[in-house]
């Protein structure tokens, strides 16, 4: 046999239930989603191809200047095993600390510009990203959207619901290109 709180509690679940349902049911009506290939713009806008070229250029003064303190190191240890014979060996000693040390700071010289071509890429792609911004919402509230979502997190969806061509269109003629500025102080 039923109590009474006991009823009057399943009484309450079930009303509740009842009312939620037709709530949630409404909201998932009404959600009107857009997608975006967020993968896409990076390849074809042509800010980002103005900062892939950009970062091209830069990687390949890198790698020459690499290239050029590589072969001036190479230079110099081939002088020093020539000095091996003439000097003491603490003279020797002090020239191969004096050598090592060389090597070291060129190599750290190295990875500093990496990062700070790291650090122009984040900056330039957070220019490229404020600028996307007020397009995805300008065309969500043209197209009546409330949800936009990467192409990437959907596993399929009709073809008219992605806006890629128009953003990258908007992106080019708001930002054709950005500046990547490698070792700016701050």
């Amino acid at each position: 046999m039923f109590s009474l709180p006991k009823l009057a509690l399943a009484v309450l679940t079930g009303v509740s239930l009842l009312m939620t349902a037709p709530a949630a049911k409404a909201q998932t009506a009404a959600a009107n989603i857009l997608v975006v290939d967020t993968v896409r713009i990076q390849d074809q806008s042509s800010a980002a191809k103005s900062m892939q070229t950009q970062m091209q250029e830069f990687e390949k003064k890198l790698q020459a200047q690499a290239k050029r303190a590589e072969e001036k190191l190479k230079a110099e240890e081939v002088g020093l095993k020539q000095q091996q014979t003439l000097l003491s060996p603490e003279q020797f000693d002090v020239k191969r600390r004096e050598f090592e040390t060389k090597v070291g700071d060129e190599q750290r010289k190295l990875q500093q510009e990496q990062q700070d071509m790291q650090a122009a890429v984040r900056e330039a792609q957070g220019t490229l990203f404020k600028a996307l911004e007020p397009i995805l919402k300008t065309l969500m509230t043209e197209r009546g959207a409330n949800m936009m979502v990467d192409r990437r997190m959907v596993l399929t969806s009709s073809d008219s619901l992605d806006v890629t061509a128009a953003v990258i269109e908007r992106l080019n003629k708001a930002l054709p290109t950005v500046k990547v500025v490698v070792g700016k102080k701050k």
